[in-house]
């Protein structure tokens, strides 16, 4: 089966609040379909064209650069716009009385198609389609959560739990990806043959025109590995937070689901983090918790019910933790707030159509989801493999159905890594290198020449004005994408 092979097999529709858009209003509320654009780049060519600020700009969340997404943005005044370009259409749909936020936002609206599916793919897709319309799929977080891994610089904040500062930042910074190419991979492989000379990597570091602050702290400071972590930028900081928070969270969920499934087993799906258990039937014991699972502050301290902390509590002594040192101390940023977070999620209106020519299997789905849901786990649910009997999750994940198996750096370090097999890299390509946080500067770069192309020929007459970086919208802006807006924001 193949996902996302062009951008029309990744729609995604932003379903608001019916009675957020108004007639008039203060506030502007327009339409934008984006293409092979990321949701920064189309509110920089809005507020071009708007003559109004980009901070100025309101969305209900990120949407990918991947696929033809749908969204909403509001502008408070400027110019009247009207954009159809083949990457960017932008159309006025009402007014406002304040300014769009993710609390308007009621979900998303998606259609997937999915290519070349063998025969047995569509004997499971069979099978599972009325299980996952009456059950629902559990509410894991999606791998696009997870592009450390992908990225194979493992679990970061988990490595400055242990007191492991200078492995820690050394992944972040310099891990072998095989995703690297060009500048960035020459960018790290100087970094890390140079790793321990800061004032070689410091130089190296301004060639490059990325952290270069990281390292004049190490120049002077050379052993504060914890202290140079002030000196990353806070998103990239935040993005490996709750990575591993998330991490942690779907490994409690699954072996809570795998257990009480007991002998009559469940549906097994691979993950780049670890096997996913989806069961076959209603389970009690998901009831008796309100269908709610605890996502862990520091500590453990807001876990209230017992059950919860003690599953967690086993899930952290697996990655060599306890409870006490569930946190990071000392470095701004990399504080653990915790939340609730439904256990299962329902797609609505869950369709699958048959599409494709003659010696080709495709299927179109169809389905809604709310708010911070994850369009990829309905895929997955719906290939998921039948299993009998008791689930032993880490016997799984050692044999590689969870595929964080021993790939990638080594056998010592390979648990670490979780590196994702059977991926060749992509050379010449550069994709989610915000997850390594190398190319901040030429993304923004980018994004501003990108909403200058886009306004050209239509009326705009003042200069793009990109949001400094590390500006207090940016900032805002990843919050929001930091409890992803489902597979929109972060497929």
């Amino acid at each position: 089966m193949r996902l996302k092979t062009k951008p029309g097999d990744f729609r995604v529709r932003e379903l608001l609040d019916e009675a957020y858009i108004a007639e008039h209003g203060p506030h502007r509320v327009y339409l934008v379909q984006k293409r092979k654009l990321t949701s920064l780049e189309a509110a920089e060519a809005l507020a071009t064209l708007a003559d109004v600020p980009t901070a100025d700009v309101g969305m209900a969340g990120l949407k990918d650069r991947q696929g033809v997404t749908t969204q909403y943005m509001s502008v408070p005044g400027g110019r009247r716009v009207e954009l159809d370009k083949p990457e960017l259409k932008i159309r006025l749909v009402g007014g406002a009385r304040e300014a769009l936020t993710a609390e308007h936002s009621r979900g998303n609206a998606f259609e997937l198609r999915l290519r070349d599916l063998t025969a047995h793919e569509l004997e499971l897709l069979e099978r599972n389609r009325a299980i996952v319309a009456k059950l629902g799929v559990p509410n894991y977080f999606g791998e696009q959560r997870f592009g450390n891994l992908r990225h194979a610089q493992g679990w970061v904040a988990r490595e400055l739990m242990l007191g492991h500062d200078e492995r820690a930042l050394k992944d972040l910074l310099c891990a072998e990806s095989p995703h690297d190419a060009g500048q960035l991979g020459r960018f790290k492989a100087a970094l890390r043959e140079a790793w321990g000379d800061w004032a070689a990597c410091r130089e190296i570091a301004g060639r490059f025109g990325e952290h270069h602050s990281v390292f004049e702290h190490l120049r002077k400071e050379p052993d504060d590995f914890r202290g140079a972590f002030y000196h990353v930028s806070s998103r990239l900081r935040l993005i490996h937070l709750y990575a591993f928070q998330s991490h942690v969270w779907n490994r409690a969920l699954a072996w809570f689901l795998a257990r009480v499934s007991g002998e009559k087993g469940a549906r097994v799906a691979a993950s780049i983090e670890g096997p996913l258990v989806f069961p076959e039937r209603f389970l009690e014991e998901v009831a008796e918790w309100k269908s709610v699972l605890r996502l862990p502050g520091d500590g453990l301290a807001d876990v209230e019910v017992p059950a919860q902390r003690a599953l967690f509590a086993e899930v952290l002594a697996d990655e060599g933790l306890d409870a006490d040192r569930f946190r990071i101390e000392g470095v701004s940023g990399f504080q653990l707030k915790g939340e609730d977070r439904r256990m299962f999620v329902k797609p609505e209106h869950l369709r699958v159509q048959r599409e494709g020519r003659a010696g080709r299997e495709d299927r179109v789905l169809s389905f809604e989801l709310p708010r911070g849901a994850y369009a990829t786990l309905v895929v997955q649910a719906l290939l998921a493999e039948p299993r009998r009997g008791p689930l032993d999750l880490r016997a799984l994940a050692r044999a590689g159905t969870g595929r964080d198996g021993a790939q990638g750096r080594g056998d010592a370090r390979a648990r670490r890594a979780r590196r994702p097999h059977g991926r060749p890299p992509r050379q010449g390509r550069r994709r989610d290198l915000d997850q390594s946080g190398r190319e901040a500067p030429r993304r923004r770069a980018r994004r501003a020449r990108r909403a200058r192309d886009l306004s050209a020929g239509s009326g705009a007459t003042r200069a793009v004005r990109p949001p400094t970086p590390g500006s207090a919208w940016e900032r805002a802006a990843r919050r929001r994408a930091r409890r992803p807006d489902g597979d929109g924001s972060g497929a």
